[in-house]
């Protein structure tokens, strides 16, 4: 399923859900005008063809006493970047990784409950990892906008622009 197979249907349900995963199936087919049977095979079309990738709540790191939200930035050997990889996606600490381009090609965030136990991690598993040649940290201060919504092309609505078809 290519995007430009998607119509205004579609994309209203993928904004719904994005906002809201926790809609009923009769919620999203009365807000997009179908009836539940219909609207239920689309949302299970789009998920067959990757447009929904998960549903999950999003938890507030803070309020769960994780006081330091920091992101680190590593100068690392390209040669073992793939192991760096597999360590990265086993650390509960690194909630995100990026890959990037640029001389510190890898920026990390990471959550600890305080400055005393990110340091630890920084200097006890961080730096240890194969290939990390050195790191930059920044702590969080303030969060002004932490989004992991995807603009959508709907009607009546500022970011109303289609995606450019890939080629």
């Amino acid at each position: 399923m290519a995007e430009s197979d998607l119509d205004s249907i579609d994309w209203r349900i993928l904004a719904l859900l994005q906002s809201n995963s926790r809609l009923s199936n009769a919620d999203i087919a009365g807000q997009v005008g179908l009836s539940p049977s219909p609207c239920l095979r689309r949302v299970r079309r789009l998920e067959k063809a990757g447009y929904i990738a998960a549903y999950r709540a999003v938890l507030d790191p803070r309020a769960l006493g994780f006081s330091v939200i920091a992101f680190a930035r590593l100068t690392v050997e390209w040669p073992r970047a793939k192991t760096l990889r597999d360590e990265i996606r086993r650390l509960p600490q690194v909630v995100a990784c990026y890959i990037l381009t640029g001389e510190q090609g890898v920026l990390l965030k990471i959550v600890a409950r305080d400055l005393n136990e990110y340091a630890n991690f920084l200097f006890n598993v961080m730096y240890r990892l194969p290939g990390v040649n050195g790191i930059q940290s920044s702590v969080l201060l303030e969060s002004v906008k932490s989004s992991e919504l995807t603009p959508l092309p709907i009607e009546g609505e500022p970011q109303a622009r289609r995606p450019r078809k890939r080629r």
